[in-house]
């Protein structure tokens, strides 16, 4: 028996996505965190920008089994999705409009076909850029060995030290945001924490507020101040911090190439929900001369 076509519907802007895919977002709501907490906070901020960011649903009549969206003009994110029929319609409508983006990312295994589709359909190659796993956290295990300091929100004057460790995180993950710019938007949205001890030796942010949940982020501390624990009790702080202001778990994204900062997350609380990843898109490689 036929399941039915697949429909892709573009959104005029978040509120409208938000009421037409809240409730599929929300049955998986950390490892949809990304796509919920930009769609919310720009619902917020009332009229649309110019451009418009991109949302867009597949649906087969009226239930959605997919969605994608893009806030900047060079990164597009997915939802898990299921059928290459979903995954096409969806990939080929974003290349259709999102010309520019050149990262992709989300939820394991449809992010692979979904960035090699809308590679092709722009005329460009999908490269594996970093390989993730989402990470929840419900209850918050104290650092086995405490870290001397204390966490606390991050101030103006700091700005010029985070800068940098901001832009560290941006180029890890290949955003093209000026970190200056984004540094003091964090710290005076109050979304940016230091881990104190003598002056900022670590930091921790969030962002992505949902109904349940938040997304922990910026998790950096300078290398020559790494293995004293720091992180490890700005996350566990942090962490507590936002179930005590009501949220019911906390989430995270980690890099899977960096076994130390995934066993840090564990021990202090945080567990696996799926792996995910970072696709950059490219323009296709030159042939090499016979």
């Amino acid at each position: 028996m036929s399941r039915g076509a697949v429909q892709v519907i573009r959104y005029p802007d978040p509120v409208a996505f938000l009421a037409a895919t809240g409730e599929f977002l929300l049955s998986a709501e950390s490892e949809n965190n990304l796509i919920l907490g930009i769609a919310r906070e720009l619902a917020e901020q009332g009229p649309s920008p110019d451009p418009p960011a991109y949302f867009a649903a597949a649906l087969r009549g009226d239930r959605v089994e997919g969605c994608a969206f893009s806030s900047m003009p060079d990164r597009l994110g997915i939802t898990g999705m299921r059928g290459d029929d979903v995954i096409g319609a969806l990939a080929s409508d974003a290349g259709t409009v999102c010309r520019e983006v050149t990262s992709v990312g989300g939820p394991e295994p449809a992010v692979v076909p979904f960035a090699a589709g809308f590679a092709a359909w722009t005329g460009r190659q999908a490269l594996l850029g970093m390989r993730q796993r989402i990470h929840e956290l419900r209850t918050v295990t104290a650092p086995a060995r405490p870290a001397p300091g204390q966490l606390r929100p991050a101030r103006e004057a700091e700005a010029g030290v985070l800068t940098p460790w901001v832009g560290d995180m941006l180029a890890l993950i290949g955003d093209s945001r000026a970190a200056a710019d984004l540094a003091r938007e964090r710290i005076s949205g109050g979304n940016l924490y230091i881990w104190d001890d003598g002056g900022p030796v670590s930091m921790a942010g969030w962002t992505g507020k949902t109904p349940n949940g938040v997304r922990v982020n910026f998790v950096y501390t300078p290398a020559a101040l790494r293995g004293r624990g720091y992180a490890t009790a700005a996350v566990a702080a942090l962490s507590q911090h936002l179930l005590d202001q009501g949220n019911r778990h906390c989430c995270l994204y980690t890099d899977l190439a960096n076994p130390t900062s995934n066993a840090i997350y564990h021990r202090i609380g945080y567990r696996p929900i799926c792996d995910a990843a970072l696709y950059r898109i490219t323009a296709p490689e030159a042939p090499q001369p016979a």
